[in-house]
């Protein structure tokens, strides 16, 4: 049983005491009692008083005294003696009992300088002593004083009879106004409250029409933050009739407009009722949302950061959610969605199965091109098959008794939608108007429902603002931050939980893990299953004291709130820990991860309602399975059986394991994670008999030819990984059997055929394929024509990604591509393409589908080729190309299609390899490039020069990575002059094998490529200076300081080579410099090697001896030897770049004690 704290405010004598105050020396739980109690006072008069002094921690002397009005122990403050906490004790209860009050000494006090004597009193006791701000609390309904000269608003929620935090504030008088808010919200006009309510209307009745339009804003974001989950089930019923009284006022104000009797109504009054609905309280939502983040929402000024395009995509999708749930409510007739320039986002609303059957009829108009209410009537009229000469009866006649849904697209937000079928609205049944425009309604109240969508960026923000600095990790940890931001749902305290949670975390196997582990099916009913996950990830993060504290407070901690030195007694009494300061440090943990909530300036903590709830189940139902992660431990056996039978999640990726246990008894295990594990070649075929529950399975880059039987049996699997599987050439058609997988991915596991069964896999959200080339010699396959069968991509109606990779040999492809075309057209959610199309003019079909490609990621290879066994494309080029978004391959061109100039201007990244005519990029045009941050071209022997334009054209402004190589004409990279702004972004440029290559920088280009960081040139044997120009001797130091970004230059296999820069001092931020086979190079300049930042000079060690050094009295070149890395004569060059590269981090360290 739990024990009960006892305290009281008067303890018994031990030498000398008093009433109310107490030492801290020591701290124990002994007989329950929360410390000893002695008097440590050196005060000798003392000694008669009485009972005074109670001790608690540090020698500090605490006073604090029961409150009558709360029978409760009220917080009086802290003193370095006793003599100052006895007095503080004195003057409370004086306020409280009057002349009957007990004090520890005589009290006489005249009313009259009752306050100065409170004053000196304060002077000579703790900060903490009862002053007048006692005498104000005591008058202040709903407001309670703390420690440090605070105050809380405190209110009891009539309906669940429980007392809701509203702040703590500065002053009294703040917290009670935001008690008399609350109080006004809960209980009407009856409410009691501290202050009149008091509206300074004269000055707001001018201006009325922009305190609406404040009152609607307001409205349209509580809207949409309530169809976010948790709020969506605890708060929406009681903001549900401020949001009606919202909509009563200003259909009033819009009949009002519309009738011109705006002069005859009480303006006053109707301001005034406005401005009471603006006060509104929205503490319950401010639990989950910052306050400031709400507040500059609301005023339509918040500042985020630039949300990745799958940001983008969810937002498209919380959008719908919050449609499908606000269109049911008849008070919502008109509703718009603006930021929307995708037909898809209607269709896709016109197809829902909600809709469809909601709605008789269904009208989807193009309002593109409509600018009155009389054309969007018109097309209203030929969508319902009528002639644009029917009257207005004629159409309402057809819609009369129906439930229909009016569907405008990219309406013009000057027309006034509230006009568009007002004769309706008195129908009832459902009628409503959705429409759809590129930019938001400056006036609110022309409709009943706006809907940004950059408004739902709300989780993503949120994500961001907790989680910090995962925008400076790696490309792979951000994409993996979009997934568990994916996998949230929108879910607001899952968001922020999961964002503390991996805040810090660098390991993208942790993020990936995440990830999974909030898509795991709970084994048992529970109504928050986001948030259940979500803790249950947290949970095997935290350390077993963390656990066994989490698990104490879950069973007995108070459900309103408990002091923090309560609650480390407690556990210091239960042996769950030892010390003081361990306590503090799991409190801090467990607020820092949200389990627990800090309260009362950080005094007390409580534990959220719904964290309650589903750590409850989380306990309950034992979902507290043992995590066994041995990943990256170089095992060669796995685990004995033993080890398995209590484990919910194993990962023992990253080994060497060969061989798994026969039939492993796992009754909890939900995620098995066996990937690259490269010895693993069989897996026996009862390994997944006794695993029910298992969801995750990742076998990926092992050796494994076939699964086992077993493995379909599992039918609560819903991902499945075989990435990389080299010897994995057949797929069984019993995979259809996984009726709920949602991931398939097989991606660089050539397979011979997708099997037809795959069609049945309807709950399919990802699928990746990858196919081996067709042996048309091998008689096992001589019936195979197609490598996927019709209808399966049909069938998969819930895909969002998609890709598709082919051997551009297999003439199956040929055969199959229409179709699989065809078929990817009716897929609307779709969100990531990969595909090969082996003709352009396939391209026509995805263009005209309605694909929102600017929203979409794709990597679209174009043109018909042959695969070549060694690519001749750098590794760091290849590597960089596939992290893009939007990429476009076209190879062996011919000419500028036009599907190819469309598809660019949504392209980030362009590869353009073996183009037979081009002779300059500016033929795909400068305009359609203005998105490309990533571009390599290689082997299009007529290209003479990259960039070809008029000095006004702003050319290539965000390109970031430029790599050219084997390009057999190519002479010039740019024609100057350039416009301003012109390659202003590029950081990278890399230039590999132009036999004809004479120029690279000149001084037009250095002051467009300022930002460059990085320059690579190889086997460019015509080139004998990096920076042309002719720029007299007088004049260099003009140029000084250009490149100010430049870090690292490699010249390699130059032999006309002679000077870097012509003697030009930039680049002052260069830390590496690699120069190998550059005979003509035999002199070097302080300029070219002056850099502070150098770090790295890598060269021949023969070079590195007869190298000469220009003069220079401040230059010592023998400073450099230290910072030299010598490639031998007989080293091969790449293997030996790669060694420094590696070493140099440790080699670093080493030297910087000797540099200082």
């Amino acid at each position: 049983m739990e024990t009960k704290r006892r305290r009281t405010e008067e303890f018994p004598a031990e030498g000398s005491g008093a009433f109310g105050a107490m030492d801290s020396t020591e701290l124990s739980v002994d007989g329950g009692y929360i410390s000893d109690i002695y008097s440590n006072s050196d005060d000798e008069d003392l000694d008669d008083v009485g009972p005074w002094d109670k001790t608690m921690g540090m020698g500090k002397n605490a006073a604090e005294i029961r409150d009558p009005r709360r029978a409760r122990l009220s917080w009086l403050g802290i003193s370095d003696t006793a003599k100052p906490a006895a007095k503080a004790y004195d003057n409370a209860a004086w306020d409280f009992h009057g002349t009957k009050a007990k004090t520890n000494f005589p009290m006489e006090i005249n009313k009259e300088n009752k306050a100065d004597h409170y004053h000196s009193s304060q002077q000579e006791t703790c900060r903490s002593e009862i002053t007048d701000d006692f005498e104000k609390e005591a008058c202040f309904k709903g407001v309670k004083k703390r420690l440090m000269w605070r105050y809380d608003a405190v209110i009891r929620d009539p309906k669940t009879n429980r007392r809701v935090q509203l702040g703590t504030f500065d002053t009294a008088e703040e917290a009670a106004k935001m008690y008399d808010i609350a109080a006004r919200k809960f209980r009407g006009p009856k409410a009691k409250t501290n202050f009149p309510m008091v509206i300074n209307v004269e000055n707001k009745v001018d201006d009325y029409h922009t305190i609406i339009r404040e009152l609607n804003r307001k409205k349209d974001i509580v809207c949409l933050i309530l169809s976010y989950p948790p709020l969506n089930l605890v708060s929406r019923e009681r903001h549900k009739g401020w949001i009606m009284d919202v909509l009563v006022i200003t259909h009033k104000v819009r009949q009002l407009k519309a009738s011109s009797k705006e002069k005859e109504v009480n303006l006053p009054g109707l301001v005034s009722d406005i401005t009471r609905l603006l006060y509104h309280s929205f503490h319950d939502i401010e639990a989950y949302i910052p306050h400031d983040m709400m507040e500059e929402m609301c005023k339509e000024t918040i500042v985020g950061r630039t949300p990745k395009k799958e940001a983008l995509n969810l937002t498209i999708d919380f959008a719908i959610r919050q449609i499908l749930e606000y269109i049911e409510i008849p008070e919502f007739r008109r509703i718009e969605i603006s930021g929307v320039d995708d037909i898809r986002f209607v269709s896709r609303l016109k197809n829902m199965p909600s809709i469809r059957n909601m709605f008789d009829i269904i009208i989807l108009v193009s309002a593109s091109n409509c600018r009155t209410i009389e054309e969007i009537e018109d097309s209203i009229a030929r969508e319902l098959g009528l002639s644009t000469l029917s009257t207005q009866q004629e159409v309402d006649e057809l819609l009369k008794n129906k439930n229909f849904l009016i569907l405008l697209n990219d309406i013009d937000c000057s027309i006034k939608l509230n006009d568009v079928r007002t004769n309706l609205c008195t129908l009832k049944n459902i009628q409503k108007i959705v429409s759809t425009s590129r930019f938001p309604r400056v006036n609110h109240i022309q409709v009943d429902l706006e809907i940004r969508l950059k408004d739902h960026l709300l989780s993503w923000e949120l994500f961001y603002r907790n989680v910090e600095e995962v925008h400076s990790l790696s490309i792979d940890i951000q994409h993996q931050a979009i997934y568990v931001l994916k996998q949230c749902c929108g879910h607001l305290l899952a968001t922020v939980l999961m964002a503390q949670a991996l805040k810090g975390v660098n390991n993208v196997r942790i993020w990936e893990y995440s990830s999974h582990a909030l898509q795991l099916l709970p084994p048992s009913q529970t109504e928050d299953r986001i948030l259940f996950n979500a803790l249950a990830f947290i949970w095997g993060l935290l350390g077993s004291t963390d656990q066994k504290c989490v698990k104490y407070c879950v069973s007995y901690l108070e459900r309103e709130e408990t002091d923090n030195v309560d609650l480390i007694g407690r556990w210091i009494k239960g042996g769950l820990i030892g010390s003081i300061d361990e306590g503090d440090g799991i409190i801090r943990n467990l607020v820092n991860a949200l389990l627990l909530e800090s309260c009362q300036n950080g005094n007390s903590v409580r534990m959220r309602d719904e964290i309650y709830r589903e750590l409850v189940k989380l306990f309950k139902i034992e979902m507290n399975p043992m995590l066994l992660e041995l990943g990256g431990m170089e095992l060669r056996e796995a685990p004995v059986e033993e080890a398995w039978k209590e484990a919910g999640r194993i990962l023992l990726m990253d080994n060497k394991i060969s061989k798994l246990p026969k039939n492993p008894h796992c009754p909890k295990l939900n995620i098995l994670f066996l990937q690259v594990n490269h010895h693993l070649r069989v897996i026996p075929p009862f390994f997944f008999e006794c695993m029910p529950i298992l969801q995750i399975l990742d076998l990926s880059y092992t050796r494994i030819r076939c699964l086992p039987q077993s493995l379909y049996k599992l039918v609560q699997l819903r991902k499945l990984f075989l990435k990389g599987c080299e010897l994995f050439m057949d797929l069984s058609p019993e995979v259809g059997e996984l009726s709920h997988l949602e991931v398939l991915d097989l991606e660089g596991t050539e397979i011979i055929n997708l099997p037809a069964t795959v069609g049945k896999l309807i709950n399919l959200r990802c699928l990746k394929v990858s196919f081996y080339g067709y042996d048309y010699n091998s008689r096992k396959y001589h019936r195979l024509d197609r490598v996927i069968p019709k209808n399966v991509i049909a069938n998969l109606l819930q895909l969002e990604e998609l890709s598709i990779d082919v051997n551009p040999d297999d003439e199956r492809w040929n055969v199959t591509v229409e179709d699989i075309v065809k078929e990817i057209c009716n897929l609307n959610h779709l969100e990531a393409l990969k595909f090969y199309l082996p003709k352009v003019v396939l391209l026509n079909d995805l263009m005209n589908a309605g694909l929102n490609l600017s929203l979409m990621h794709f990597r679209f290879t174009i043109g018909s080729h042959m695969k070549r066994i060694i690519s001749r494309l750098p590794l760091e080029a290849s590597v960089k190309f596939k992290e893009e978004e939007r990429c476009l391959k076209y190879v062996n061109g011919e000419g500028v299609p036009t599907e190819v100039k469309a598809l660019l201007q949504h392209a980030t990244a362009l590869f353009l390899d073996r183009h037979l005519t081009l002779t300059s990029l500016s033929e795909f045009g400068i305009g359609n490039m203005k998105n490309l941050k990533f571009c390599v071209l290689g082997e299009c022997d007529e290209i003479g020069t990259i960039v070809d334009a008029n000095n006004r054209d702003l050319v290539l402004e965000s390109l970031e990575y430029l790599s050219l190589y084997y390009m057999k004409n190519l002479r010039s990279i740019w024609r100057e002059p350039l416009g301003w702004d012109s390659l202003s972004h590029l950081k990278v440029l890399a230039l590999y094998s132009c036999p004809q290559l004479t120029t690279i920088l000149t001084l037009y280009v250095l002051r467009n490529v300022y930002n460059l960081e990085e320059l690579v040139v190889e086997d460019c044997p015509e080139v004998n200076s990096i920076l042309t120009h002719d720029v007299s001797a007088e004049d260099l130091p003009l140029l000084m300081g250009c490149l100010p970004n430049l870090k690292k230059i490699s010249l390699h296999y130059m032999p006309k080579l002679v000077t870097i820069f012509g003697g030009v001092l930039i680049a002052p931020s260069l830390e590496w410099l690699s120069l190998y086979d550059c005979p003509n190079l035999k002199s070097l300049s302080h300029e070219e090697v002056g850099s502070n930042n150098l770090k790295v000079i890598i060269g021949g060690a023969d070079w590195w001896s007869t190298l000469r050094w220009e003069k220079s009295e401040s230059f010592q070149p023998s400073k450099l030897d230290s910072i030299f890395f010598p490639i031998e004569r007989d080293t091969d060059f790449t293997t030996r770049l790669a060694e420094i590269n590696d070493q140099l981090p440790a080699l670093m360290q080493e030297s910087k004690p000797s540099q200082q």
